[in-house]
């Protein structure tokens, strides 16, 4: 079950609307922006990591390559389209394997997709044409003050963590190296709200709500866990983390209050 309650460390990938194949080599926090592969965050090791069964990467390829183009932050509103297609390809391929394992991490870390995609997607094509010229600027703008994306590089680069992939999965190993995005992570939601609802109005909140999906259901399952349980999850992510799984926190955020 500890899996269920550490499963978002994976989200943040989408809430860029933003998650392998990495560069060749590290690059700097000024690395070019504009290069279709993305930038250096190696998402299968992170997928590995997390412990994502061998059946599902089958599944799981193109969704994971197109996550990670748009961390390049470049033509990303026709990046998002490209995202919501390689989603429903990989939805139709795991319903056939009814039998790969549980599902419940690879639903929760995609739900942020699932809202955007599916349920709110007439509210984002709406906002398209607003943000097709806006949104890059806004990303690598908050993304040079947040360090988001060289987290990530740091997080799916780890000796820890690609240990852990080669196990097919400790999420223990993971969460050390969470603390340091989980701040990022709170640096960049007010950023990216406030610049896209001044160039879009709503189009701020619609996302935030986007990226707290994956939270929202692990502080729920965080809520109901033992308290041993949560004992050990707070201290594997420090005070930097747990924001992110507390219900009255996620609610605050909501409403702009982070």
């Amino acid at each position: 079950r500890l899996q269920c309650f550490l499963m978002p460390r994976a989200a943040p990938l989408f809430l860029l609307l933003v998650v392998g194949i990495s560069w060749a080599e590290q690059q700097p926090q000024s690395a070019r922006v504009d290069d279709p592969a993305g930038p250096n965050v190696n998402v299968s090791t992170i997928l590995s990591a997390v412990g994502t069964p061998y059946c599902m990467k089958r599944c799981i390829g193109r969704l994971a390559f197109s996550a990670k183009k748009m961390l390049a932050f470049n033509q990303t509103t026709a990046r998002v389209q490209d995202l919501c297609s390689a989603y429903a390809h990989t939805k139709e391929c795991l319903d056939k394997r009814a039998l790969c394992g549980p599902r419940n991490v690879y639903d929760a870390v995609t739900s942020g997709m699932e809202f955007t995609c599916v349920a709110k997607r007439p509210s984002f094509d709406r906002l398209e044409p607003c943000l097709k010229d806006q949104l890059d600027a806004i990303l690598q703008t908050c993304d040079g003050q947040c360090l988001i994306r060289a987290n990530l590089s740091t997080i799916s680069t780890a000796q820890a963590v690609q240990m852990a992939a080669l196990m097919n999965g400790n999420l223990l190993m993971v969460a050390k190296h969470l603390p340091p995005f989980c701040e990022s992570i709170r640096c960049l939601l007010p950023c990216m709200l406030h610049r896209m609802n001044d160039v879009c109005p709503l189009s701020g909140w619609l996302t935030l709500d986007s990226i707290l999906q994956p939270f929202d259901k692990a502080a729920a399952l965080f809520a109901k866990a033992p308290p041993l349980m949560q004992q050990m999850i707070r201290e594997q992510l420090t005070d930097k983390c747990t924001y992110l799984f507390n219900e009255k926190s996620l609610a605050e955020m909501r409403k702009g209050r982070f």
